[in-house]
Parts: structure tokens; sequence; C-alpha cells
């Protein structure tokens, strides 16, 4: 069986990351309009996809923040308008990037408080972006609010899903380093079962 490069495994995990982000995304917003269909709030699992991406691929995580808009603004049926705030919107995540260097991901995988800083600070930018995509609509500062307020929920769930990512192995981790860990361990387990056969 041939092995497959880290490129092919790179584009396989976002590929699989992109999926689940559009198919959770699509019933997450589907069960928040069924719930609070009388409520200003809603229940998006993007965020929480958008923060483990950036811990595994770095700035690959707008992929799944762009995709997920895209299905929330289809799903609930958006017009022209909120596809450019949500979707455009969704590009400044980018903007939390830096923050991973101040941080880094070893911090914010063990630490929870990191974890939550970290979610906190993606999900700023979600609504920075898409504040400045609404601007030439409606120019107020109570439109950040009114986003802010929204999807305060969605933050929540993030830094929940964060949390319990701690106890699966690699799923929070920075996948070149996971993978060399892995093959690390593996060498040493070859080495000793090589020193000591029985």
């Amino acid at each position: 069986m041939k092995q497959i490069t880290f490129k092919e495994y790179r584009k396989i995990d976002l590929i699989i990351l992109c999926i689940l982000t559009a198919v959770f995304e699509a019933i997450a917003t589907l069960a928040s309009n069924q719930w609070f269909s009388l409520q200003a709030m809603t229940v998006s699992v993007t965020l929480a996809f958008t923060c483990i991406t950036f811990l595994r691929w770095n700035l690959f995580a707008v992929l799944p923040s762009f995709i997920g808009s895209l299905v929330y603004c289809a799903v609930t049926g958006g017009n022209l308008k909120q596809f450019l705030i949500y979707c455009g919107g969704s590009l400044f995540v980018i903007i939390a990037f830096p923050l991973l260097n101040k941080l880094t991901k070893e911090k914010i995988r063990k630490d929870f408080l990191c974890k939550a800083f970290f979610a906190c600070c993606v999900y700023l930018c979600l609504i920075v972006g898409r504040w400045f995509f609404s601007i030439p609509f409606e120019f107020s500062f109570d439109t950040f609010l009114a986003f802010l307020g929204t999807d305060a929920l969605s933050l929540l769930f993030a830094i929940l899903i964060l949390a319990v990512s701690t106890n699966i192995d690699g799923l929070i981790e920075d996948q070149k380093s996971y993978l060399l860990r892995l093959e690390k361990e593996r060498k040493e387990t070859q080495e000793k079962n090589l020193n000591d056969p029985f």
C-alpha cells in the first residue's frame, strides 16, 4: 500500500474538516431555528471547527470558517447582503493567527484558560469581520453589539468542544508536530522491542 505524503494527508484532513463543518453547521442551524425561533440567538459549530483547524493547520482555518458561514446563510435562506456579511466576515479569522505565535499551540492545547482566550479572540475576529462588511449597509456600533450577542452561545460551545478535545490524542495538536511525535514513539517502541524481545 502506497504511503501518502504530508501534503496529501493535509488535503484529506482539511476536506474531512470542511465536510464535518458543513454537515454539523446545517444541523445546528436548523436546530437553532427550531429552538430559538423567537430569539435573536444562534448556535453554530463553525467557530469550534475553525479553532480546531487553526491548531491543526494554521491559516487553513479560513476554509471551515468560510464554508460554515456559507452553509449558515444557505440554510437560513439568507439574501445577498447576508452572504456578503457572513462569508466576507469569516475571512477575518486570519487576524487571530499571530496570537498562535504568542500563546503557542502547546499552551492552548494544555491550558483551559488559553483555550478559552484563544476561542474568544477568534470569535471577536469573526464579529469584527461581519461588522466591517455590514458597514456599507448600516454604519452603527449597535450592529457590532448585535453580532456579538447573537453568537454568544456559539462561543461557549466552541470553548466546551476545545476543552473536551484535549482528551483526544492529536485532535487539537499541530499535525506536523503530531506526526513527528508518533514517528518518534514508533521508533522508540521498535528499539525497545529489539533490545528486550521477551
